[in-house]
């Protein structure tokens, strides 16, 4: 085996069991039971909840020049606006299953820092499996065999 391909393994290996950030608080209902920490696992999302966090980042109507020169202020005001759809992103991507998005976008609300929930946008963002989608659009779209015309030539031949 080479090396690209112990690389590509190694990160299939860490998509699946997830990264951990930071232990944070662990929610009040858990402490009760002895629990005082709790991990937060960021893992790739499966394609329902990609579909999801696309729909969060889309409403949120961010364009990359709004971030240009931004000020302190601006900074506030876009964390004002658009802070809870984050966590919501956040949620969607860590939340375990038994847990709804909203409580568990509320607590991390609650709980992370700005440094950790920082971390936890990187982890998310080079997770998210968006690049692949990309790939596979592109890849189809290059071999068009979508394409009606195509389909009607195949057939006549």
């Amino acid at each position: 085996m080479n090396e690209q391909q112990t690389k590509l393994r190694a990160a299939d290996a860490l998509l699946e069991r997830g990264v951990r950030v930071r232990r944070v608080r662990a929610p009040f209902i858990l402490s009760i039971f002895g629990i005082r920490t709790w991990d937060i696992v960021l893992r790739q999302p499966v394609f329902a909840d990609l579909i999801r966090v696309s729909r969060i980042i889309v409403s949120m109507g961010l364009n990359p020049a709004d971030l240009e020169g931004l000020t302190q202020e601006g900074a506030f005001r876009i964390v004002r606006q658009h802070g809870a759809s984050a966590l919501r992103v956040l949620a969607v991507v860590a939340a375990p299953r038994w847990i709804p998005i909203r409580l568990y976008a509320w607590w991390m609300g609650r709980i992370l820092t700005p440094t950790q929930f920082a971390e936890a946008w990187v982890v998310f963002t080079l997770t998210s499996g968006t690049a692949d989608f990309i790939s596979t659009i592109r890849l189809m779209l290059k071999a068009d065999n979508l394409s009606p015309t195509t389909t009607a030539s195949t057939q006549d031949e």
